[in-house]
């Protein structure tokens, strides 16, 4: 690490090396030009009154030889007087410049101070810094920017490090139970040895898609995005994907598709459309319908996915999108799932330049829209 060096003084130093080469340069220049005037004055004949003697001899005196004494005292006093000013003129310009230097970056150090007291807890508190539209107010409107980043982020941490230990504890405890229960009983009969085997087999394939679902999310970078996919291929795979699921709750999925292309992973994008239509079936009517359209919007292609299921509170139009998080725990337990699906659709929609959001509609149906860039043919 660099050891400090006060950015006031070396704004100071340079300013005040700037200014000496000025003050010599004016010293060099003044003095020269002194001297010149000097010599053109002493070289010069002058024309005192004439003596009737003098004229009559026809003689004119100089006072060059007189002068030269004078002259040359006069010199070295304009030397010494434009030393002496000029060494005056550049420590007031010093004093001057460190003070407004240090005038200047007061806002700079107020700022520093500030930062250097803050916490992870209160990093969404916005700075105190005068409006006064410099480089300093920039720099804090910056900061503030990234500390409202960065406390939604530890927000968002603790809530999924809250969230996935309770998600990853009841498979468990589950798992414990029944090998407490299994053991205590000392009851080997096949019919109750397939049906502790099966319990175990599920909560395990549980835990395994939780796990592999949050590989997924970390690794989604790593995989190519250069496919060129159709808009009304990809709407179609995805309700294809789901139609055992929408058959069982006899829920109609109506797909609607704009001609367009998207370049992306072909594989990622169709899980992040699985996810959103198979929730929409989910939590959806029986009987209902599950709409999957798309269409173009200017330079992007919006993706519509929408349900008759129960509205989502406006409050938790963001969260859902959170890791582990349950809009409605006990319905989501019952429905399957690990909490992930939504997550891993944001997730897949950021990578590809886009965005993904939810809302509802004039009906009363929820709609989750993903936009994406659209490739032009």
């Amino acid at each position: 690490m660099k050891p400090f060096r006060s950015l006031r003084l070396r704004i100071t130093l340079l300013c005040a090396l700037l200014l000496t080469l000025c003050c010599a340069a004016l010293a060099v220049t003044s003095n020269l030009s002194a001297i010149h005037l000097t010599d053109t004055i002493a070289a010069a004949p002058l024309s005192p009154a004439l003596d009737p003697e003098a004229a009559a001899k026809g003689t004119m005196p100089l006072l060059t030889t007189q002068a030269a004494p004078v002259v040359q005292q006069a010199q070295q006093l304009f030397q010494i007087q434009s030393i002496l000013a000029s060494t005056v003129i550049l420590a007031t310009g010093l004093l001057l410049i460190y003070l407004l230097v240090g005038r200047a970056l007061a806002p700079l150090k107020d700022l520093n101070d500030q930062i250097q007291g803050r916490t992870a807890k209160d990093l969404d508190q916005p700075l105190s810094i005068p409006d006064r539209g410099d480089e300093v107010t920039q720099l804090a409107h910056s900061f503030d920017d990234l500390s409202q980043r960065l406390s939604r982020a530890f927000l968002m941490q603790r809530s999924f490090s809250q969230n996935a230990a309770h998600e990853f504890r009841t498979p468990l405890a589950v798992l414990k139970t029944r090998i407490g229960l299994f053991r205590k009983k000392q009851d080997f009969a096949p019919q109750t040895t397939e049906a502790f085997l099966s319990i175990m087999e599920s909560e395990v394939d549980r835990l395994s898609g939780m796990v592999d679902s949050l590989l997924k999310l970390t690794n989604l970078e790593q995989v190519p995005r250069s496919d060129r996919i159709k808009l009304g291929e990809l709407l179609h795979q995805a309700a294809e994907d789901v139609s055992p699921l929408a058959a069982k709750k006899g829920i109609a999925i109506l797909v609607e598709a704009s001609p367009g292309t998207i370049t992306g992973s072909r594989e990622l994008l169709r899980r992040a459309l699985f996810n959103l239509v198979e929730n929409a079936v989910k939590y959806g009517p029986d009987g209902g319908q599950t709409r999957l359209c798309a269409e173009l919007n200017g330079a992007d292609i919006v993706i519509t996915v929408a349900n008759q299921g129960p509205c989502i509170p406006p409050e938790l139009r963001e969260r859902i999108f959170e890791p582990f998080f349950r809009a409605d725990t006990a319905r989501s337990r019952e429905l399957g799932g690990v909490g992930l699906g939504l997550a891993l659709v944001r997730a897949i929609a950021e990578i590809h330049g886009g965005s993904v959001w939810v809302e509802e509609n004039q009906a009363g149906w929820n709609r989750f829209l993903v936009q994406l860039p659209a490739v032009c043919s």
